[in-house]
């Protein structure tokens, strides 16, 4: 079996750190060619992925709690000679820039540090001990002080759920998990491919489990056509999730904006949204994200808008947002509704028609019926008059969006 491919199959454990760790190592099959990389190789594989994803190595992410912070301060010193930095993000950053330099010294041998996989009543050994001088294969006795712990943003996503009563294990206890500088590279440049934002204290990560399976020939279709643009988006955007449906409507929205053409193959991805809850960080949802329909749907929608512009037919709404004026396609509007519908609670007579209206197409897009898609615009039309012509309160939002989105030329462009 081949090295890289060796290394992950013999990870003991699934979940979120084995996810990251076959992304980090995506890199490595990507910018080598192979999956038997040598340390040169490998260095300038991690520096090319490093530089590649150099926009969310600066990105903002949350300060090391106490524990990791002494834990880090004690390691990198012994490893680097360098103290902790401040965050998680400067945090891997450091760890994979020092790495590259121990792979091209020749202190680190790739082969001996992947094939190096312990488990014992201590804990989960993965590569060699180094000590800041010389690397070694572990012997019957480990030194703790030689490996970097997994940091707690993602470490404690699989031991913590959030319904747990007293936030104890819910999956049993998983043997603390020690890394060499090889190994926590991958986790970091896992971490840093899936990283999809950082709002409202809440990290959005996203994985494609089994991604090990399109090495080496359509591995760079999954990570840089797929889930870099994904990921992106969601950063762009600061994409928060309030529901599902509109989590996947806005992403598949800044997609549409970005003419962005992600390969279907690359879904379903899972999203993982991780919270510091009181002093652990916790997994609050996993969801499975497949936005193929919705993208094609949107993509078409958005096409067919431009078309009519350019012949001089406007197909946008004109808002506020803050102090600006904007202009939006009125789905695009009526997301937007929807989600500050969703914030306030019920207002006035309107129900919440925004959200709901959403919910139903959302519904009838990844269905793939049609005639579902025309019975939901139809519902709202109906609807939508009532408001308008009635004495139902209403926003004036809302009324201005559902006035440029029952207007004829855009019923016929949406369906």
């Amino acid at each position: 079996m081949s090295l890289l491919l060796e290394a992950i199959v013999n990870y003991p454990y699934e979940g979120l750190t084995r996810e990251l760790l076959s992304l980090g190592m995506s890199w490595a099959v990507m910018n080598t060619g192979t999956l038997e990389p040598d340390a040169n190789e490998l260095a300038d594989s991690l520096e090319g992925a490093l530089r590649s994803l150099g926009d969310r190595a600066k990105a903002h992410t949350s300060k090391m709690g106490r524990n990791d912070r002494s834990s880090f301060d004690k390691v990198l010193k012994t490893w680097f000679n360098r103290s902790a930095p401040e965050t998680y993000g400067e945090l891997f950053e450091l760890v994979v820039t020092e790495t590259v330099k121990l792979l091209r010294d020749g202190t680190i041998d790739p082969r001996t540090s992947l094939t190096a996989v312990r488990v014992d009543k201590n804990g989960t050994y993965l590569g060699i001990e180094y000590d800041g001088k010389a690397s070694n294969v572990p012997g019957k006795k480990l030194n703790a002080d030689h490996y970097a712990i997994l940091p707690a943003i993602i470490k404690q996503p699989e031991y913590y759920e959030r319904q747990s009563g007293f936030l104890v294990p819910t999956t049993g206890q998983k043997a603390q998990i020690r890394l060499d500088p090889l190994w926590f590279s991958f986790v970091a440049l896992g971490f840093f491919t899936g990283f999809a934002g950082f709002v409202g204290g809440r990290y959005y990560l996203m994985t494609k489990p089994g991604i090990e399976g399109f090495w080496p020939y359509e591995v760079e279709d999954m990570v840089v056509q797929g889930l870099l643009p994904i990921t992106e988006a969601g950063i762009h955007g600061r994409l928060s999730l309030s529901t599902e449906e509109l989590y996947e409507m806005k992403l598949a929205m800044k997609l549409a904006e970005e003419s962005r053409n992600v390969p279907g193959e690359v879904y379903p991805l899972t999203l993982h949204l991780i919270s510091l809850e009181g002093q652990v960080y916790t997994e609050l949802k996993t969801l499975q994200l497949d936005l193929s329909s919705l993208s094609r749907y949107l993509n078409s929608y958005m096409g067919r808008i431009r078309a009519l512009s350019a012949g001089g037919v406007p197909l946008t709404v004109e808002l506020k947002e803050g102090k600006a004026t904007v202009h939006k396609y009125p789905l695009w509007a009526l997301v937007d509704v929807a989600e500050k519908e969703l914030k306030k609670g019920l207002n006035g007579d309107g129900e919440m028609l925004a959200y709901i209206f959403v919910k139903d197409l959302y519904r009838a897009i990844n269905s793939g019926n049609k005639r579902l898609i025309q019975d939901s615009v139809f519902r709202l039309l109906r609807q939508g008059r009532a408001l308008l012509d009635g004495n139902a309160r209403a926003s004036g939002e809302l009324r201005k969006v559902l006035k440029a989105f029952m207007w004829k030329p855009h019923v016929e462009v949406f369906l």
